[in-house]
């Protein structure tokens, strides 16, 4: 069995502390949850950036018609580009047999700042089960790392982070930090509130089902901020673990960097 750490944001990884392990990289809301939307809609490979002309770039390069540029500042889509960050424009139409160019003003930046780990992988709640499921017999070092919200802790990624160290806990491994405990702690407040009051129960009979997280994940101020931006139906997509055909791995390969989905 291995240990699990949880590190709140990319800044509060201590120095050298991925190499050797392995890297969960989470963004609730939105980028992780848009790159698993967008491997399942069929995009061949998913390309993470730090910054916007990085990405324009990248995506000038390539034969005409086969990528697409997505992203956001600050929430609001970038001028020029394909796409914003809303995992539900991410269609068969759109998507399949492209490669998507992404960058976002947290998660991408999470993914890069992960490097040092081997395997890194990207999680979200909608493919929560496939990511737990590839890492359930690894004995390297486990490491989650929230991308946060501009540089401050954000409650979504702290939950879907509680909900990974809780997991491996319960199957025998050992948390390695403060942060895993606190977030584990936070989970397991949530899903015991969630049962409690039936509303786990009820989501079953209603179309896509796991509504409950919803009001979880606009708690923070990055699920504030993505609702005061008119785009609450993000939130929902964003909300719905274990979503029925997402049992995708989203997993980085190196040299070129990408992401791909491993079934």
């Amino acid at each position: 069995m291995s240990t699990v750490h949880v590190h709140s944001l990319p800044s509060l990884i201590p120095r050298d502390a991925l190499r050797g392990g392995i890297a969960v990289v989470i963004d609730v809301l939105r980028a992780s949850t848009m790159i698993v939307h967008a491997l399942v809609a069929g995009c061949r490979e998913v390309i993470p950036c730090g910054e916007i002309e990085e990405a324009k770039a990248l995506a000038a390069a390539m034969p005409p018609g086969t990528a697409i540029l997505a992203g956001e500042r600050h929430g609001v889509p970038i001028p020029g580009f394909d796409l914003g960050n809303s995992p539900g424009q991410c269609t068969a139409e759109i998507c399949a047999g492209k490669t998507m160019v992404i960058t976002t003003t947290n998660g991408t930046r999470a993914i890069l700042a992960a490097l040092d780990a081997e395997p890194v992988v990207v999680g979200s709640f909608v493919n929560f089960a496939a990511t737990a499921q590839r890492l359930l017999h690894e004995e390297k070092p486990i490491h989650i790392v929230c991308a946060g919200t501009e540089g401050a802790i954000s409650y979504e990624d702290t939950l879907l982070a509680g909900s990974f160290a809780r997991h491996f806990r319960d199957l025998g491994h050992s948390l390695g930090n403060d942060e895993a405990e606190i977030a584990a702690g936070l989970w397991a407040r949530v899903e015991e509130s969630i049962w409690a009051t039936g509303e786990a129960d009820r989501s079953r009979t209603r179309p896509g089902g796991n509504e409950p997280l919803v009001r979880y994940l606009t708690r923070g101020q990055g699920g504030r901020r993505v609702v005061e931006l008119g785009l609450a139906a993000d939130v929902a997509d964003a909300a719905r673990l274990n979503r029925p055909g997402f049992q995708v791995v989203a997993e980085l390969r190196r040299d070129p960097l990408r992401i791909l989905a491993l079934t």
